[in-house]
């Protein structure tokens, strides 16, 4: 099956008439908008049967795109940042507190009346008396402000990137305090969705931090290509912790290894939603990253072969489209969690499909959830005889565990030798696949630490029974089943 020219042409229509619902000027902050629509084509390529079936899902995804834009959005009458640079500010070299006074006013300027009361509602209170008063004295003590620069820094951590430019204007002790801001919190919702005014003030945010270090990163962004540049910036600038959201109701932001370095011995915590990933860019996160512990990949598309970092020590991988047989080798890992979409009948899960998941050297880990859609997971390491998940003492599972008559559940409980918890999630009536049990004729295993187990099913499910009858016999710690109906 060969893609069909029409429906490219007609998925990038599409796209830029669902962003134009939102701004029109969608090419100057998206640049690469072909090249989104040919892999949301590409995307469906893989996963279509047959060009029928492709017809379908394009038709069905596009659909869904146009129907949750909100059509009524209001836009804000005024605009609460003014970005450009004063006319005669290259006429001469200004030092290095008047570029900081500049860049804050660049960010600040034509706000509305009531945008300004808000930056500082206390100056309009302050009473009229004179500097030597009483009153002035009781009421102005400005204490904060003499606070350790770090203290400071650590209050605005808590506080959205717009709000940090705005302490500026508080005291002369504040003004430079926001280019040096140890923590950026950059949201799209806090412009109304407004994707160029929110793109000036994030492009004009880094231009203005120079060289200061960035801990931390938070930025949820939407269709704006330079966020391959703000991540990058945020690595050069060695964060330790970046959390990165596409907005949910586009596609899958594309993570150009050809921009993204993804090589920093700072970085411990990475958080992406709603991204591409390739296998190039991830061979650097699984090895030019030695200190990353921390993993989260949520409503992602994932183009790669293997997880093998050597430091990871959590992994979450939430309703994520695995595109390859997934490889998962952290030696490290204390606590891993691939959960997926229970319901699959809505638009929005059209382009997920069942993960193929092989897991290896996973002697560390404690916790481990694998309760999303598989159609097959391997166990690398069953034929040496040795117990492959020695620490792990919470456990739960899918639908797949009971495939094969039990064989998948079975090699966690053999291998699981101080297992405690066992979580069961069975099908759910949207669900098309149920596995049967055959036999329970010969089934063994030793659990000797197993105390408690819950299952939850649909009303009337006719397995539950036997697997509580083989976990009674088997599991002779056990103190509690619990059964739960969706």
């Amino acid at each position: 099956m060969t893609i069909p020219r029409s429906p490219g042409v007609t998925g990038f229509w599409a796209l830029v008439r669902i962003l134009s619902q939102y701004d029109q000027h969608q090419h100057e902050t998206l640049i690469d908008l072909p090249e989104v629509a040919a892999r949301l084509e590409q995307r469906i390529f893989v996963i279509a049967a047959n060009l029928v079936d492709y017809n379908d899902k394009a038709s069905k995804r596009l659909t869904y795109l146009e129907t949750i834009v909100p059509h009524d959005r209001v836009k804000l009458r005024t605009s609460l940042f003014q970005l450009a640079l004063p006319e005669k500010m290259e006429q001469k070299q200004p030092s290095r507190p008047q570029m900081i006074e500049s860049s804050a006013e660049m960010l600040l300027r034509q706000s509305s009346s009531d945008e300004q009361n808000k930056i500082n509602p206390a100056r309009r209170n302050l009473p009229e008396v004179s500097s030597c008063g009483k009153q002035m004295k009781s009421c102005c003590d400005d204490r904060i402000s003499f606070l350790h620069e770090s203290i400071l820094h650590h209050i605005m951590s808590f506080m959205p990137a717009r709000d940090v430019v705005r302490t500026s204007v508080l005291s002369p002790r504040w003004r430079p305090l926001w280019t040096s801001a140890p923590c950026l919190d950059i949201n799209i919702d806090h412009f109304n969705m407004d994707r160029v005014k929110f793109n000036e003030f994030a492009e004009s945010l880094f231009l203005c931090r120079g060289i200061d270090t960035l801990d931390i990163l938070r930025l949820h962004s939407f269709a704006i290509s330079a966020a391959n540049f703000w991540i990058d910036h945020a690595i050069n600038r060695k964060a330790k912790s970046i959390e990165f959201t596409e907005y949910k109701i586009w596609e899958p932001f594309y993570l150009n290894p050809g921009i993204i370095k993804f090589h920093s011995s700072y970085l411990r915590s990475l958080k992406l939603t709603n991204v591409i990933l390739v296998t190039c860019i991830f061979h650097r996160l699984n090895h030019a990253c030695p200190s990353l512990e921390n993993l989260q990949l949520a409503d992602s598309t994932l183009e790669l072969p293997e997880i093998s970092s050597r430091s990871l020590k959590t992994l979450e991988i939430i309703d994520c489209s695995v595109v390859k047989h997934l490889l998962i080798r952290t030696h490290k890992l204390v606590s891993l969690r691939f959960e997926g979409s229970r319901c699959r009948c809505t638009s929005k899960s059209i382009l997920l499909t069942p993960s193929a998941v092989t897991l290896c050297d996973l002697s560390n880990a404690e916790s481990i959830e694998l309760s999303a859609s598989v159609r097959q997971v391997a166990f690398d390491g069953v034929s040496t005889g040795r117990s492959m998940f020695i620490n792990l003492r919470s456990l739960s599972l899918g639908e797949w565990c009971l495939s094969n008559n039990l064989s998948p559940i079975l090699c966690f409980l053999r291998h699981s030798p101080l297992l405690e918890k066992l979580n069961l999630k069975l099908k759910l009536d949207c669900e098309k696949d149920e596995q049967t049990i055959q036999t329970a004729r010969g089934i063994s295993f030793a659990a000797e630490h197993l105390e408690k187990v819950t299952i939850y099913c649909t009303e009337g499910d006719a397995r539950v029974p036997v697997l509580v009858n083989i976990l009674r016999i088997n599991a002779r710690s056990l103190d509690r089943i619990d059964v739960k109906t969706y």
